[in-house]
């Protein structure tokens, strides 16, 4: 924490850039999982489930750019001390739950386009370009693939929710700096 200059002091934030894709990520995760369970709704081979794979995987490719602009944000911007309320283990504990996330951010899609690819589909970016599949199609390979992306991405839907409740519980009942350093107006 640091002191302005008429000593009171003042929370070490996240730069708004960092902050802004804090929570574009969030709402994109929100959005490429939670679109999954439409898919029920409409027939194979419909207009509709298809428009919902396509957003799926565009908003897929739109984590990696995001998680892409946080690592290029973090190497060239300031990135403020650990909070002074955090314990040295429960810091390393928020490090390493961090880098899992990170590392999931980056797998869960990047796996997602091996699983198109293996289906023999084309890779699309809201229609804007198309990275037609490099490999023949291979749907029996493509099981055990799907089945791995499932994983990944619940193991990142609840990692990210066990991050958001630590944020609230850390705002709520220890009352201290976590959640206010990315909150969006800090």
């Amino acid at each position: 924490m640091t002191k302005l200059a008429s000593g009171v002091p003042t929370v070490a934030t996240y730069t708004w850039p960092m902050r802004a894709l804090h929570w574009l990520t969030v709402i994109a995760i929100l959005l490429v999982y939670g679109v999954t369970y439409l898919e029920g709704l409409f027939e194979r081979g419909t207009p509709a489930r298809a428009l919902i794979w396509w957003t799926h995987i565009s908003v897929g490719l739109t984590i990696l750019g995001l998680v892409a602009l946080r690592f290029a944000c973090r190497a060239v911007g300031p990135v403020p001390p650990p909070s002074a309320a955090l314990s040295r283990p429960v810091h390393l504990a928020a490090t390493a739950a961090h880098l899992l996330l990170y590392l999931l951010l980056v797998v869960t899609p990047l796996v997602g386009i091996y699983l198109a690819f293996l289906r023999g589909n084309e890779v699309t970016f809201f229609g804007l370009f198309t990275i037609p599949s490099p490999m023949a199609v291979d749907r029996e390979a493509a099981r055990p693939v799907q089945e791995v992306h499932e994983w990944l991405a619940n193991a990142l839907v609840l990692l990210a929710l066990v991050h958001a409740l630590a944020a609230l519980a850390h705002h709520v009942v220890l009352k201290d700096d976590v959640l206010r350093r990315m909150l969006p107006r800090s």
